[in-house]
């Protein structure tokens, strides 16, 4: 996002001109652009360096000297933010965070966000369960992703409101992930309470095409590619994936995805236009209690104990964008049709023929912003800006169902939301040193819901409205320090259903506000970020739509610390780590029953990679705390480790084997057998008593795996 006119400079031309300038910590360059970079002395970069990254025709991470064939890596994470970020907690990732981290699904690219954790409780077409700064996000409730400014997250969706579901993404179309935490920015409104993301794709990308297999029957091949077509370019990549998993009732994924994008300058600016498919169907493979193995109802903590269920989905994504210095336009057009099976209960509330449920959803969506900058002087910057959305639903619903068959529905509606949301921020530099950034939202909107069968049955309509203020202070107190304080009000939106309720309504917008303090210290290969935090939100009412009903929770606060740091120590190793630790409480209940379920209590990553000219190896620890898993804190998850190792051999030497890379990756690499995601409550297994038995209900991790794939670049 641009804070000035010299940062949306920055932005545009980070991967598409010089990529040096962004992060390139392989090499020191000339001191014009060492100030950017800031990278340790290795060596001075050639003139043949400079030439390669400048006129680099494939909108790459990856620069190639064309004298000496060497390669040059872009380190996101290196990149200086002094005097440019507006909070401490602000970041991003690109280049070899990107190419060389071993991923054991495209969720994994959003925990690039300090913090942030990606898991699954289903198969691997179903959006991940993410956890952020002791927030149980679900699918996305209180975390927005944009892609090309393009908002992921779902309203009123069939399973759960914000619903963010990322598997469609081609990693290789990916140039940069930019995250912030809090609602500390005036340009995101909706579900991003807690954090958002904005993915940046590629304008021109080198053409090649990619095969993988792996344990478990999984395939994913993968080709694209870029070419001028007049003034502008053409970039055109196609996946499919294909997984069964480790598990008993084959997930028999199959996923499709597209990606065709058009770039071109246009005036100041540039124009692009972008479709994006993704269409898959596979089998859940849902949590279970952890009592079942071993019964003849299940083997092991691999089972399926509905062999039944199936999901599909299918989305369309058409989005316009301009950006330049002074203006930044977005418009999209969205058609999403989707449908799961569910049992989570088993056999609680049908003894006889199951909790099979099934949730679908239907919809277009339109919407988009228009924003300007004005640069008013050289000290003070002002944007305006609005952004719209409206959801036409043609039907969202919830039915009983047996063996996939519908039995009755519990309610089905057609919903029509629409939002406008207004904003402006300030920049002022009233010294040196010294930024000073203020903004405003209001966002204003309508829901419309007109049942259309079954027993929950309303045609209502609500309105809802908020302000949201927002300030932020840095301050550079020395050459490689600055100091910060942000505050921020934000929200997130309740699912129509709910809020149209006419027996027991519930907001349509949730207020809560952040603050942090924090510094970041950035020396040599070293980049420092300490952050501490507290958050209050009015209510974490939202609509469940895994029950069809809605759950009230009582306000909530939380409070923690986050570290992280980025070391290039020289010419090939680069190290990054994040620890966080988090306490979060209801409010107005009684001490010692006031704990919130789900909400982790700490969390870490490490990564290690090394790139040379011909190899690249990369290293990841994941860390997932444990959380209370009740109230009064008596049932606890216990914590999860994972280590996921890649490598990859880039000929250079040997002259036919040139433009080809092997790739191996083992995911899992200690074969951990922690848990993916830990819930507690009621399940009935068949003879057990008819008020089912509360406990924990888990979906282990996926096993060690290994995957290999061979890349040709042309």
């Amino acid at each position: 996002m641009t804070l000035t006119n010299q940062k949306t400079d920055l932005m545009k031309t980070l991967y598409r001109h010089t990529l040096l300038v962004s992060a390139s910590t392989i090499l020191t360059v000339p001191p014009a652009i060492a100030q950017e970079g800031g990278q340790t002395t290795e060596r001075t970069a050639t003139a043949a360096d400079i030439a390669a990254a400048q006129a680099n025709p494939d909108d790459t991470n990856v620069v190639r000297n064309t004298e000496t064939g060497e390669i040059i890596y872009v380190y996101g994470r290196g990149e200086r933010r002094i005097g440019v970020a507006g909070a401490a907690s602000e970041g991003g990732v690109a280049g070899a965070d990107i190419e060389i981290r071993p991923l054991l699904r495209p969720g994994e690219l959003l925990e690039a966000t300090p913090g942030l954790i990606a898991t699954q409780h289903s198969g691997g077409g179903k959006a991940n369960q993410f956890f952020l700064r002791g927030f149980n996000l679900d699918h996305g409730t209180d975390y927005s992703v944009y892609v090309d400014d393009m908002p992921l997250n779902f309203r009123t969706h069939g399973h759960g409101q914000g619903y963010l579901d990322v598997n469609g993404l081609i990693p290789e179309t990916v140039a940069r992930v930019d995250y912030r935490k809090g609602p500390y920015r005036a340009d995101t409104g909706d579900f991003s309470f807690v954090g958002s993301s904005q993915i940046t794709t590629h304008d021109r990308l080198q053409p090649f095409a990619s095969a993988e297999v792996g344990s478990y029957d999984y395939y994913r091949f993968v080709a694209g590619g870029s070419a001028q077509v007049g003034e502008g370019d053409l970039l055109v990549a196609g996946q499919a994936k294909f997984n069964n998993g480790p598990w008993e009732l084959a997930e028999d994924f199959e996923g499709y995805s597209a990606f065709v994008k058009f770039t071109q300058p246009l005036g100041a600016g540039d124009l692009s236009l972008t479709y994006r498919l993704f269409d898959a169907s596979w089998a859940p493979t849902e949590q279970i209690p952890e009592r079942a193995p071993g019964t003849v109802f299940c083997e092991d903590r691999f089972c399926a104990i509905d062999e039944t269920l199936r999901g599909d989905t299918e989305r369309h994504v058409l989005t316009a964008n301009y950006l330049s210095d002074d203006w930044r336009i977005t418009a999209y057009a969205q058609r999403y049709d989707w449908e799961l099976l569910n049992n989570f209960t088993y056999f609680l509330d049908d003894p006889v023929n199951g909790d099979q449920l099934r949730q679908y959803d239907d919809r277009w969506t339109f919407g988009g912003r228009i924003e300007r900058t004005e640069q008013l002087s050289d000290r003070f910057s002002l944007r305006l800006g609005a952004e719209g959305r409206y959801d036409d639903i043609g039907e969202v619903g919830l039915d009983e169902t047996i063996d996939g068959v519908t039995e009755f529905t519990v309610g089905a509606f057609a919903v029509e939301e629409a939002s406008l949301g207004l904003y402006a921020e300030a920049i002022w530099r009233p010294v040196d040193r010294l930024m000073v950034i203020a903004g405003l939202r209001g966002d204003w909107y309508d829901f419309e819901a007109e049942a259309l069968r079954g027993a929950l049955s309303w045609t209502n309509d609500a309105t809802d409205e908020t302000f949201a203020p927002k300030i932020g202070l840095n301050y550079e107190v020395a050459e490689s320090l600055a100091l910060y304080a942000n505050y921020g009000e934000g929200f997130h939106s309740n699912d129509a259903r709910g809020v149209t309720n006419p027996v027991d309504p519930v907001p349509g917008l949730v207020d809560g506000h952040f603050e942090e303090v924090g510094l970041r210290f950035e020396r040599g290969g070293l980049i420092f970020t300490g952050v501490y935090w507290w958050s209050s939100i009015e209510s974490e009412l939202i609509y469940v739509g895994d029950a069809g009903t809605v759950e009230p929770n009582d306000g909530s606060e939380r409070n923690g610390y986050e570290l992280t740091a980025f070391y290039k120590p020289n010419n090939w190793l680069a190290i990054d780590a994040v620890w966080t630790g988090t306490t979060s409480r209801y409010v107005d209940v009684l001490a010692g029953q006031d704990y919130i379920p789900g909400a982790l209590e700490n969390s870490g990553e490490l990564g290690i990679s090394a790139a040379f000219p011909e190899w690249n190896a990369a290293a990841r620890v994941r860390y997932l705390g444990p959380a209370a898993q009740i109230e009064d804190n008596s049932v606890r998850s216990d914590s999860t480790t994972l280590v996921n190792l890649r490598a990859a051999w880039t000929p250079q030497g040997i002259e036919f084997l040139r433009g080809w890379e092997v790739h191996a990756e083992l995911l899992n690499a200690f074969d951990s057998k922690d848990n993916d995601i830990t819930y507690f409550y009621a399940t009935r297994l068949p003879g057990e008593p008819a008020e089912g038995i509360e406990s924990i209900v888990s979906r282990i991790v996926e096993p060690r795996q290994v995957r290999v794939g061979v890349t040709r670049r042309f």
